[in-house]
């Protein structure tokens, strides 16, 4: 006997199913199953998994889902009426799954996407009857089960008998005949209570007596009964409730029943349910005999019920193309050869010809053409817009991407394969990924939805799941463990995977005060300890919720939405239910438009600089940029003084001696220390080298030790080595050692004549057990009968063996390394107006503070907060007076105030300039704590000064929050935003001085409180007396030090990585700045034993090591020890004489004085540490 499961939650029925749908059809196979249905709450999120686990079990897959309903007596927005479970009938073309997909959609509809304030998903009985039957034959499509969690089953409760009949008639009534079925389910709790045989046989009873067929279920929830405490936690986290709580309720599972049982158990259930019922033989074969059949009519075909890969592209028509969709690519591509080619002739371009042809035969076998042209569509939209965007990604191998202007970069220049982008051998559909500015990403989603219609374009979804700080904290709420104990442990979880937990105790130095506790045992608190430990690990990768991909677009035909249910996001668009992983088994193109900050933060600057120089002449000055060939300046700056980034020459020497300098902060994918480090031993001087060297800073080479040499070859250290003479042409570009994708696709091709495209799906089958042994295989025997060398093949074959499956495609590399180009280019040229967009757009892996610290490097004035000159947005201005007069400054933003809300800030623009803090506060109407903070911030200086009053920015603050602390008026109608109380004088001339003027460090203060930037002086500044008596060197005289040298350093902390490392043991990177630069430090696992939790919880370091120099103007910190900074009691101060105090005593700033009072909450709002 084999038994068909019809109610199964899997792990992707977030914080409620706990298996994966892998586990589940491997337990249903090894027990002969022939079927398993997946039916998560309120959407299809695991089913393409599911779909995907059962064909490779040998499965039918059945797809289902588990809704809500309103409840038809009470509010339709609030009220629900428990749950059902909708099965879809297969092998009809569809129109099962195309109901199911239009269900979900339905029960969603109403919903907003966002947390606060949400609509249940449910359905009303009207829309799932209107489900029920296929609009064309009027069959049913659909069956609903009426199980246990539906109204009918929860008013089985007690001795209520009326109520269930009257609930099921309703149901009856408002459903088509034959789309109902009673799910009957026991999982043995207790006579009267849920789940009990007592409720499965009234089920049973109220089926028979209305004439409708019943199913037998066991509403599974984990594959095993292990899972049981697992689904308990996960109860605690839906709920919000910890598992005392959930218990007294009582809205505990009432035992661990809820497994995926074995036909042989479901057998003895279906017996005890029978014989309570009082029925006999012929029953218990019917039960099981009708839950068969429902299987039966709902086995799926994947092909015509779900259209599993195949691939549907938008018509051509949607995009005004009558006729052949190849015609007209083709003709497209002709018109960006003389654009893209100026001149081309001879041999060059009949390689071009060539390999264009290569490409659309290729296209045109695939079905595709209409896809590229509406890439195409989407990519001029785009630029239509005034946003920047740049192709990224595989897609920039193609020729043709780049002829219909989709890429910036010219595959032919930098030798790029088109097959690693798309060819008949593929198995995955083509992914073409377009980078636009952050700040307009909403907008563009917004703009395709408009142009190709909301039936064919979705947004795609993706799973949130539980890392180790998530998995904690909800395993503390369900064992009801204090709030701040919990979190307090959830910091020094860093980087690791929850079911790593226990592991990491006895590895990671910061965890050993942690670990201790959990080892001690005996004490209850430290056993309860233990235990969330343990279910800390159960949660690991669990999904905890559905959200918008970040870049993701699913483009389609009409059909669309008969594929995927969709659901609102956050942003308030549609959203697929189906996330990357499904894409390419459902057919599904996708297009990644992904929000760049680094775009956003050029475009910025580009607009800043035309701005301040409106005409070519003063941009060229502006920007020392050389003249052309008329001597007016060089063609990528239009006469405006627009400059067209992308017509940059590509071979700026004064770019590359910025990169070569490593003051890279803030440019593009060569800001971090790792590749700083590279970039100062590597030295770039073309833009083929910044390909390079973006491709090598990845796991795969850093892993399999490329770097090292790579930079002896590149530097004649060491001479190139090459396996086989054959070998030269794919390997001299970087020196004998393996970097790119490519060069393992054209190895296997050299080596075994396999085909470019045939080598990529090896590529891809590489880090893969099973294939890559069948791959070894072929590779070793075609090898070999080309006469290559036992020792050669051994040899080559471990480097694809090791690094294959981990490179970085030069497509990747190539577009990358524009906008890392092009923002260096603008850091060299334009360093203010670069700078400003970044502080305006955050897009790097630094907080702001290490940004406006770099300001002060370059010597770029930092002007203050002005009520009259700040604005919005961060500005480039000329200094009008002191010593910095006639230099460009950056003008702080209003918008970086914390608490100034929009409206306020929109206000406050609108009205300026003001003449007095009267006039502000008429026509700005702020509210009583924003004035306060403008106040602190020195936002009306000028206007203190202007009034010549006594006063200074302490005397009004002290004033402003004296009439704060006044109660308010009764009876006294406040408008939103308004004060709710005259202020009095406001006039500063009128305001006596009483307090001393503010001091630096009040001011920095006041900064750090209210901005989390220090403006007047870099934080550490009030600190140099302290740092000196340690003996602390600064950033700014490393480079002086030999190599070894013994220092100590501190500063605050700005950024924390744990890269992969070669050895496979955790190495930390540290990044500090103490004001007058950054110091990179590396942490050993020695050094990490030292410093233990300082790791990753101190935001203040001094940090004791050696220097190690990496290059001409690379040096970093080989650590040995680190303390925090602000105890110092802990700190090393040198030998004192016989009786002196061992540390500092009142007369230096210990305990350290002024930011560092009470920044830990400033930092931590900035993400200082990492």
């Amino acid at each position: 006997m084999s038994f068909t499961h019809l109610h199964v939650s899997t792990a992707f029925s977030a914080h409620y199913g706990v298996s994966w749908p892998e586990e589940l059809a491997a337990a249903a196979a090894a027990d002969g199953a022939t079927a398993l249905a997946c039916t998560d709450r309120d959407g299809l999120y695991g089913t393409v998994k599911h779909l995907k686990a059962c064909m490779a079990a040998g499965l039918d897959a059945i797809v289902g889902v588990d809704l809500a309903v309103f409840d038809d007596d009470g509010d339709l927005r609030t009220q629900l009426g428990g749950r059902v479970v909708v099965l879809a009938h297969g092998h009809n073309n569809g129109a099962g799954y195309r109901a199911l997909c239009r269900l979900i959609s339905d029960a969603h509809a109403r919903t907003t996407g966002k947390a606060q304030g949400a609509v249940p998903v449910a359905v009303t009985r009207a829309e799932l009857a209107s489900r029920t039957l296929d609009p064309e034959t009027l069959q049913p499509v659909l069956t609903v089960l009426i199980g246990p969690d539906s109204d009918v089953g929860r008013a089985m409760g007690g001795r209520r008998y009326l109520r269930p009949r009257t609930l099921f008639k309703r149901w009856l009534d408002a459903m088509p005949p034959g789309t109902l079925a009673a799910e009957v389910v026991s999982q043995l709790s207790p006579p009267g209570e849920p789940l009990s045989t007592a409720h499965a046989v009234r089920m049973l009873k109220l089926a028979a007596e209305h004439g409708v067929p019943a199913v037998l279920s066991n509403a599974v929830r984990y594959v095993a009964e292990d899972g049981a405490a697992t689904a308990d936690v996960l109860d605690s986290a839906r709920t919000l409730k910890s598992l005392p709580e959930l218990s007294a309720a009582p809205l505990l599972q009432p035992n661990g029943q809820g497994w995926l049982k074995s036909a042989a158990r479901m057998l003895e259930l279906a017996k005890e349910i029978i014989h309570a019922a009082g029925y006999g033989t012929a029953d218990l074969k019917r039960l099981l005999a009708q839950t068969e059949a429902l299987a039966d009519r709902c086995r799926m075909d994947p092909v015509a019920d779900m259209g599993w890969k195949q691939p549907v592209v938008p018509e051509a028509s949607v995009i005004g193309i009558a006729g052949d969709a190849l015609a007209e690519l083709t003709l497209r591509c002709e018109a960006g050869i003389g654009r893209r080619f100026p001149g081309i002739s001879g041999q060059r371009e009949q390689q071009m010809r060539t390999r264009l042809k290569h490409e659309l035969r290729i296209i045109d076998s695939l079905g595709f053409a209409s896809y590229f042209l509406t890439v195409a569509e989407v990519s001029r939209m785009i630029l239509a817009m005034g946003v920047r965007a740049a192709a990224r990604g595989s897609g920039a191998s193609s020729l043709v991407n780049y002829l219909i202007d989709i890429s910036q970069v010219n595959p032919l220049q930098h030798d790029l394969i088109f097959e690693r982008f798309l060819s008949r051998d593929r198995a995955t559909l083509p992914d073409i990924d377009i980078d636009v500015e952050s700040a307009e990403r909403h907008n563009v989603y917004r703009k395709i939805f408009e142009r190709f219609g909301a039936e064919r374009v979705t947004l795609m979804s993706m799973q949130n799941g539980y890392r180790a700080r998530g998995a904690v904290r909800d395993a503390g709420l369900a064992l009801g463990m204090d709030d701040g104990e919990v979190g307090e442990i959830a910091k020094q979880l860093w980087r690791f995977s929850a079911r790593h937990f226990r592991e990491a105790l006895v590895e990671k130095p910061e965890l050993k005060e942690f670990a201790d506790r959990v080892e001690q045992r005996g004490f209850s608190e430290n056993q309860q300890l233990d235990l969330l430990v343990d279910l800390t690990e159960r949660l690991d990768r669990l999904p905890r919720h559905i959200s918008m991909h970040p870049c993701g677009v699913i483009l389609g035909d009409a059909t669309l939405l008969d594929r995927t249910p969709v659901q609102p996001s956050g942003l308030g668009l549609p959203m697929s239910q189906f996330d990357k992983h499904d894409m390419d088994p459902m057919g599904m193109l996708k297009l990644d438009v992904l929000g760049v900050r680094m775009q956003s933060a050029m475009a910025f600057a580009v607009r800043e600089v035309i701005r301040l120089h409106p005409s070519k002449a003063e941009v060229v000055a502006a920007g020392a940029h050389q003249a052309g060939p008329d001597g007016t300046g060089p063609d990528y700056i239009a006469e405006d003084g627009r400059i067209d980034l992308n017509a940059v020459p590509l071979d700026d020497e004064p770019t590359f001696e910025l990169i070569r300098s490593t003051h890279t902060l803030g440019c593009f994918q060569i800001e971090s220390p790792g590749q700083r480090e590279l970039i100062g031993k590597m030295a770039p001087r073309e833009f083929n080298d910044l390909i390079i060297d973006i491709s090598l800073f990845r796991p795969g080479p850093m892993k399999s030790d490329m770097v090292r040499p790579f930079l002896e070859h590149r530097h004649g250290f060491a001479p190139e080595v090459y396996p086989h003479p054959d070998l030269k042409p794919v390997l001299k570009e970087t020196h004998g050692v393996t970097v790119f994708h490519e060069q393992i696709l054209k190895t296997f091709d050299v080596m075994t004549g396999c085909g470019l495209a045939r080598a990529d799906e090896f590529r891809r089958a590489l880090g893969n057990d099973v294939l890559e042994a069948k791959v070894e295989e072929f590779f070793r025997k075609e090898a070999r009968a080309r006469n290559y060398s036992p020792e050669v093949v051994d040899k080559v074959w471990g480097t694809l063996k090791a690094f294959g499956s981990f490179g970085f495609c030069k497509a990747h590399g190539a577009a990358f390394a524009v906008p890392t180009y092009q923002s260096a280019w603008l850091k060299a040229h334009h360093p203010e107006a670069f700078l400003a967009g970044l502080w305006e757009h955050d897009p790097g892996m630094y907080p702001k503070r290490l940004l406006v610290a770099e300001a002060r490097r370059l010597g770029i004035p930092i002007l203050p907060l002005d009520i009259n000159r700040s604005q919005a947005e961060y500005r480039v201005e000329r200094v009008e007076s002191g010593p910095d007069r006639g230099k460009l400054g950056i003008r702080l933003s209003l918008n970086g105030i914390f608490g100034l809300s929009a409206a306020e800030l929109k206000r406050i623009v609108a009205g300026q300039p003001y003449d007095s803090l009267a006039d502000l506060r008429a026509r700005s109407r702020l509210s009583r704590p924003s004035i306060q903070r403008l106040a602190q911030l020195g936002a009306f200086d000028t206007l203190h000064r202007a009034s010549g009053g006594a006063a200074n920015r302490a005397d009004l603050v002290q004033h402003l929050q004296k009439l704060q602390a006044r109660p308010h008026r009764k009876g006294v109608e406040v408008i939103e935003g308004q004060l709710a109380l005259p202020l009095g004088d406001m006039e500063l001339k009128n305001l006596k001085a009483v307090l001393p003027a503010p001091s630096m460090v009040d001011n920095v203060r006041a900064e750090l409180d209210l901005m989390a930037v220090d403006v007047s002086e870099h934080l550490m500044t009030s600190h140099r007396p302290l740092l000196d008596r340690l003996g602390v060197t600064t950033a700014d005289k490393l480079l002086g030090l030999r190599n070894g040298t013994e220092v100590l350093v501190a500063g605050v902390r700005v950024a924390t990585q744990t890269p992969p490392m070669r050895g496979g043991r955790r190495v930390v990177f540290i990044s500090v700045d103490d004001g007058t630069g950054c110091v990179d430090s590396v942490f050993f696992h020695e050094a990490q034993e030292q410093s233990g939790s300082l790791l990753f919880g101190t935001r203040l370091l001094l940090i004791r090591g050696t220097t190690r120099r990496t290059g001409p103007r690379g040096i970093s910190i080989s650590a040995s020890m680190a303390w925090d900074l602000s105890r110092p009691e802990t700190l090393p101060f040198p030998v004192a004489a016989p009786g002196a105090p061992a540390y500092p005593g009142p007369e230096l700033p210990v305990p350290l004085p002024g930011p560092l009072d009470g920044i830990s909450r400033n930092l931590a709002i900035t993400g200082l540490g990492g």
